[in-house]
C-alpha cells in the first residue's frame, strides 16, 4: 500500500470506516520515509506513531483536525505533541507527513505488538508515542 500524505483537505476519505492500526511517518523528497536515530540504531522504517481505532477514517480524520491551526482540537497524542514542539514541526513539516494503515479487527493488542515490537529493536518506543 502507498503512503497516504495528510495534508490534503479530504485525504481521510480513502480510508475506511473500519478498525485498525496506522503507522505516521515523514517522507523525504523522493516519497521515501525518512530514517530516524533510535537509541538502539536507525530506524530505517521511519515510524513516528503507530496508534489504532476501531474506526480508522474517522480517527485519522481527528488527526488532521488537530494538525489544522484552525481547529482548536486536542484530542490526538500524535497531534498534541507534534502542535506543542516547534522542534518537531521543523524536523517534520507538516507537508512531509503520511500514513499507512491495516485493518485489523483485533486493533487494540495488535497495536500493543506493534509498539512493543518496535521497543524491543529500537530500546523506545516510536518518538511521538511517548508522553508529553
Amino acid at each position: 500500500m502507498p503512503y497516504i500524505e495528510i495534508l490534503p483537505n479530504n485525504f481521510h476519505l480513502v480510508i475506511p470506516n473500519e478498525p485498525g492500526v496506522y503507522k505516521i511517518f515523514s517522507l523525504n523528497e523522493n516519497g521515501f520515509p525518512r530514517s530516524i536515530n533510535r537509541i538502539g540504531g536507525i530506524d530505517n522504517e521511519g515510524i513516528l506513531y503507530i496508534g489504532e481505532s476501531k474506526n480508522l477514517r474517522e480517527r485519522l480524520r481527528m488527526l488532521w483536525r488537530v494538525l489544522k491551526p484552525e481547529y482548536l482540537t486536542t484530542a490526538h497524542t500524535f497531534g498534541f505533541n507534534y502542535n506543542s514542539v516547534p522542534l518537531l514541526q521543523e524536523m517534520f513539516p507538516i507537508n512531509t507527513l503520511a500514513i499507512k494503515f491495516e485493518i485489523n479487527q483485533d486493533h487494540i493488542n495488535y497495536e500493543s505488538l506493534l509498539i512493543e515490537n518496535y521497543r524491543q529493536s529500537f530500546g523506545e518506543v516510536p518518538p511521538f508515542n511517548g508522553k508529553k
